[in-house]
């Protein structure tokens, strides 16, 4: 089954990142891996690649919301797969057992206390493991002049009303609250960046634009639409 989803910039970055520190056939699990995409890519680089999902419109995420579409995607590049609930610690996965955690776009979505996720990364993490992460910056530019114009920088009203619960923006995150997150976690922060990953627009000034938000966020990260972390646990070298 082929990748079809519209997030492919920003898994191109992680990809770039991860093979910059990490070689194949390292261990790496991603959590909260809907549509499968991502970690179906990794797979097919020669990784060990395991996925945790809640299952609850897991294919609702994906450009075709195909139905059985991501657990098909993901035994076809052969990623093992756990169904479980990220609000729910601990993990039914072993201590120090990956190379590497993948956790993007996820963190925004926890409702009751998103730190003990990171708690848990840090647990199934090997000493000198490694965490790739992403979520939006609640203080970007776009979002600051919204709200300069009275707009609002929450999920929008529908998703209030009905709708997948967990599907919806619970909070976004400062930079800076990601980095005490982080080190309550006991996690080091190794790289701390943000990119403007949808330039792409069949309007000319509004592709201008958004390449100039990209320029940005590359120079002053905390204007930048992502927050994009590489973290590590403390202890052992690096895996190889």
């Amino acid at each position: 089954m082929g990748l079809d989803v519209e997030a492919q910039a920003r898994y191109a970055y992680l990809t770039g990142r991860l093979r910059a520190i990490l070689a194949p056939p390292a261990r790496i699990i991603e959590l909260g891996a809907a549509p499968g995409d991502q970690i179906a890519q990794l797979a097919d680089l020669g990784y060990r690649c395991e996925a945790v999902d809640i299952g609850q419109n897991s294919d609702g995420w994906s450009t075709s919301g195909e139905e059985g579409r991501m657990l098909q995607l993901l035994q076809d590049h052969g990623v093992e797969y756990h169904e479980w609930d990220l609000e729910r610690t601990p993990y039914p996965l072993d201590d120090g057992k990956y190379d590497a955690v993948v956790y993007t776009e996820v963190f925004e979505h926890l409702r009751d206390y998103p730190v003990r996720s990171l708690e848990e990364i840090t647990r199934i993490l090997r000493p000198g493991g490694y965490l790739f992460f992403s979520t939006p910056n609640a203080a970007s530019l776009m979002s600051r002049l919204r709200v300069l114009r009275g707009g609002s920088t929450y999920t929008a009203m529908p998703d209030w009303v009905g709708g997948v619960i967990h599907a919806r923006h619970a909070r976004e995150w400062l930079f800076s609250e990601i980095d005490e997150a982080m080190q309550i976690a006991g996690l080091e922060i190794v790289e701390r960046n943000s990119r403007h990953f949808h330039t792409e627009d069949s309007n000319r000034l509004r592709a201008g634009a958004k390449l100039m938000l990209d320029r940005l966020a590359r120079v002053r990260p905390t204007l930048g639409p992502q927050i994009l972390i590489v973290a590590r646990r403390p202890g052992g070298p690096p895996a190889e």
